[in-house]
């Protein structure tokens, strides 16, 4: 990888180690960076698990520039693609997390925080929309709380995250690589393509009927079930 990505793998595990201290900000370096991964993590990587760290940084209190709306459009097909990945993803927050780093976080299929972890949604105060966090994170919090969160833009602490259902995890500062690998292990075995489909089926449930739901997962099943050994 390149500037803004540090990318080391163990077994099938890809540590993805990022260098972006500003996630006010994309660029489309950034952007290439991250289209470039996943082009690798899809294609020639043997990892079924992506571990992100680096979603942290330092607590801002001075207004942002928007970003731009074709670095944006450009984000959410990247977030598509970890939502996507035939595989299991990690979010690994120790500090503040806000802006694209928190998008990042809600994409992800996991997520563990240091208990002096703070996660902060601004951007509808300031005159725009946090991404596609509208979409998702009502998903984890319910619509009620997702309202709040966005419409006030207040800060949560991980143990507030944790009730809300936004944190699978929450640890000292000193045992979250403890924390990060029996998470990797809670996680194993990875089957890519049941996982896949899971994950599917249940994004699927908020706006399916129960009618066309069986249906698909009557056909998901059967293909399973035909790939189990005899």
């Amino acid at each position: 990888m390149k500037q803004y990505i540090n990318l080391t793998e163990e077994d099938t595990i890809a540590n993805v180690h990022l260098q972006w201290s500003d996630s006010s900000s994309l660029n489309q370096m950034l952007l290439s960076d991250l289209i470039e991964l996943m082009d690798y993590l899809e294609d020639e990587s043997p990892c079924t698990l992506i571990v992100f760290q680096g979603l942290s940084t330092q607590q801002q209190t001075t207004k942002l520039a928007p970003p731009n709306i074709d670095h944006c459009s450009k984000w959410e097909k990247f977030l598509r693609r970890v939502e996507s990945f035939a595989g299991a993803s990690i979010a690994c927050i120790d500090g503040f997390c806000t802006r694209f780093h928190f998008q990042l976080a809600l994409a992800c299929d996991y997520r563990v925080a240091t208990n002096r972890s703070i996660f902060h949604a601004p951007e509808v105060k300031e005159g725009y929309l946090p991404g596609m966090s509208i979409f998702r994170l009502a998903k984890y919090t319910g619509i009620g709380a997702a309202r709040r969160l966005l419409f006030t833009g207040v800060q949560l602490s991980a143990s507030e995250a944790t009730v809300l259902g936004i944190l699978d995890r929450q640890c000292e500062t000193t045992t979250l690589e403890k924390a990060i690998q029996e998470s990797q292990q809670a996680l194993m075995p990875i089957n890519p393509e049941v996982l896949q489909n899971t994950r599917r089926l249940l994004n699927e449930s908020f706006a399916t009927s129960y009618e066309d739901a069986i249906g698909h997962f009557l056909a998901v099943q059967n293909l399973c079930l035909s790939q189990l050994p005899k």
